[in-house]
């Protein structure tokens, strides 16, 4: 079962951030999703071949064909961009790594770094 702090987490990791109700109707949704997976789970498949594309009775290729096509310029291409440099779109960074203390055990004696 997916409690509204397990929504709360995954929101926080995601960056999102939700009022009272969406954190609620989430947690509801999470549940009823995975209570689906559950029924699906007591279904009998034993006898059912392993599906490897859908369209495989078909036959038909659906994809269109791999030709080779000119495509942008560096330059073309970072020309509206907010920020680039050396010929690469400059973003910001979204990922904060938390310091953390190490901790190493030495046969001879601990210690801590």
């Amino acid at each position: 079962m997916v409690t509204r702090d397990n929504i709360e987490h995954i929101a926080k990791l995601a960056r999102l951030d939700f009022s009272n109700e969406e954190y609620d109707k989430l947690t509801h949704d999470m549940n009823n999703v995975l209570g689906y997976i559950d029924q699906l789970k007591e279904l009998d498949v034993s006898n059912v071949a392993p599906l490897e594309n859908i369209n495989e009775e078909q036959e038909v290729n659906v994809f269109r064909s791999d030709v080779s096509a000119p495509c942008l310029s560096t330059e073309e291409a970072l020309k509206n961009a907010p920020k680039a440099a050396d010929g690469y779109f400059l973003v910001p960074k979204v990922i904060e790594r938390e310091k953390k203390d190490a901790v190493v055990v030495d046969e001879d004696e601990d210690q801590e770094f």
